[in-house]
């Protein structure tokens, strides 16, 4: 039986199985879940973006459900990765670092617990990016079927004779950790390491070693069972140079373009807050040289990444698997190239909140586009409707693939936006609210808070605070009481 549950303030109506296609409910699909690292909405070809090349994400987009507003609750990879893995905010879930790490409860209430509990075969591959230490990485491994991932930021290159490289992921006790040797600044290992210096035959993590695992999991796997797999992408988190070689011209560097917005005179304009903040540097837009340089290798590291998710989907294609099978696609965070003189990502400005997204079924096979608010946890909770397994109301998001058959129903008309880490003091710690106009941010750590108020209709840059502006007096004191009510929603269940 449908149910109803309240996530912030709103009825959302849960349905317990896939919905209908052709007037009868469907099997119970696998599921790929792609999540990329420092991705901003736009670095990708089916944007419009005609400097980068991602022929198989655009294949994808082609026919999926392309979400044009789509958004993170936290924009930094530790939290927001909690925050998809638990379908929860951080003052619920309370990972608010990158040294916290779940409970043995919270692994098994999370979305590939409940997924594993229900029947499903779960795979991890990539980047886990909660804990940080091998200890705490292998900890997640306890609801995954099959493991795939390391600690830390990972590494882009490994020598094909690696341990973590041929490590079958089935077996257990876990001995995975890379054994590399040495880079060139002495670091091996799983630490992170830097470029290919000292590896005899090196193979790329995202184009290479995820889809080699991926194969291998598909070989070894119940086939009387659906699979979910969750593939968390290194790509294109820094080092931004450790891109795949093959993939030196999928770019096009004439098409590349600093923001508009991007000058040193709007840099500093900025408040103080931001200009002490980790990231701003506007020295930077000084050199366009260097910024062509830097976007080249972002670019390159996500058409690497892009490489991985097609051969991917051929192992799923060769195996007669690709059928039966949802992708759904997000970034764990936006991404500066110089807006507001930053770099990195973090505060709550719209390149930082803002990443591509998309849910694939081919089932359905229909190329459309929604503009509905849509934010990290709704992935979550999607990947649960899907296989037919009922949301928690420890949960906030909803269920995307709703808007595939009804774009039109109900949705919510804003959200909530919590970056709870500090890093001693040097990421400014931020709450705020984000509707289809306005944006309100609220910077937690100055007494009394410093705030923002931008009208995105006509600022689509937010270079104009309006909190001193009067006019706006009626609509700041109703954002900053929506703000306090969505955090207490969001927050501990009671």
């Amino acid at each position: 039986m449908s149910r109803i549950f309240r996530i912030a303030g709103l009825s959302i109506l849960c349905m317990p199985i896939c919905y209908a296609l052709g007037g009868e409910v469907a099997d119970r699909p696998n599921i790929v879940m792609i999540f990329s690292d420092d991705q901003r909405f736009d670095a990708v070809g089916y944007t419009g973006n005609e400097a980068i090349q991602t022929p198989n994400l655009d294949h994808l987009a082609r026919s999926a459900l392309v979400f044009t507003n789509c958004f993170v609750n936290t924009s930094i990879c530790a939290v927001n990765r909690a925050n998809v893995l638990t379908g929860q905010y951080p003052a619920r879930h309370g990972i608010d670092d990158f040294h916290k790490t779940f409970t043995s409860v919270q692994l098994e209430e999370s979305v590939p617990g409940r997924l594993q509990a229900a029947g499903y075969q779960t795979a991890f591959f990539g980047k886990w990016g909660v804990g940080d230490s091998p200890e705490n990485t292998h900890a997640g491994a306890a609801v995954f079927d099959y493991w795939a991932g390391q600690p830390k930021q990972t590494n882009y290159f490994h020598e094909s004779d690696c341990r973590y490289v041929n490590f079958n992921g089935f077996t257990r006790p876990l001995d995975d950790l890379c054994d590399c040797p040495e880079d060139s600044r002495g670091t091996a290992g799983h630490e992170v390491r830097i470029g290919r210096e000292n590896l005899v035959d090196p193979i790329h993590v995202d184009s290479q070693v995820t889809p080699l695992h991926v194969q291998r999991f598909l070989d070894g796997r119940d086939q009387s069972r659906p699979f979910c797999m969750l593939l968390f992408f290194k790509s294109p988190h820094g080092p931004m140079g450790d891109w795949d070689p093959a993939l030196a011209d999928a770019i096009d560097s004439s098409k590349i373009m600093l923001p508009a917005a991007a000058t040193s005179a709007n840099a500093q304009r900025e408040p103080d807050i931001v200009k002490e903040s980790l990231g701003w540097s506007p020295e930077r837009l000084e050199n366009p040289g260097q910024f062509t340089r830097h976007i080249e290798d972002y670019y390159r590291s996500i058409a690497s990444m892009d490489l991985g998710v097609g051969r991917v989907m051929d192992h799923l294609k060769q195996r007669g698997l690709a059928e039966n099978t949802v992708v759904l696609f997000t970034s764990d965070n936006g991404y500066f190239t110089g807006e507001h003189g930053l770099k990195g990502k973090w505060l709550m400005y719209e390149p930082s909140l803002r990443v591509p997204g998309f849910l694939y079924d081919p089932r359905v096979n229909r190329g459309q586009s929604s503009d509905r608010l849509i934010i990290t946890t709704d992935f979550s909770v999607t990947m649960l409707a899907l296989a037919g397994i009922d949301v928690p109301e420890s949960m906030t998001g909803r269920n995307l693939s709703i808007l595939i058959t009804n774009p039109e129903a109900d949705w919510r008309q804003d959200f909530f936006y919590d970056h709870p880490y500090g890093h001693g003091g040097r990421i400014p710690r931020t709450l705020g609210v984000r509707n289809l106009t306005y944006s309100y941010t609220r910077y937690i750590d100055p007494s009394p808070p410093f705030e923002q108020l931008f009208d995105l209709q006509v600022d689509p840059d937010q270079l104009n605070n309006l909190i001193e502006n009067s006019e706006y007096s009626d609509l700041l004191d109703e954002l900053r009481k929506r703000c306090d009510q969505l955090a207490a929603e969001v927050g501990p269940i009671p």
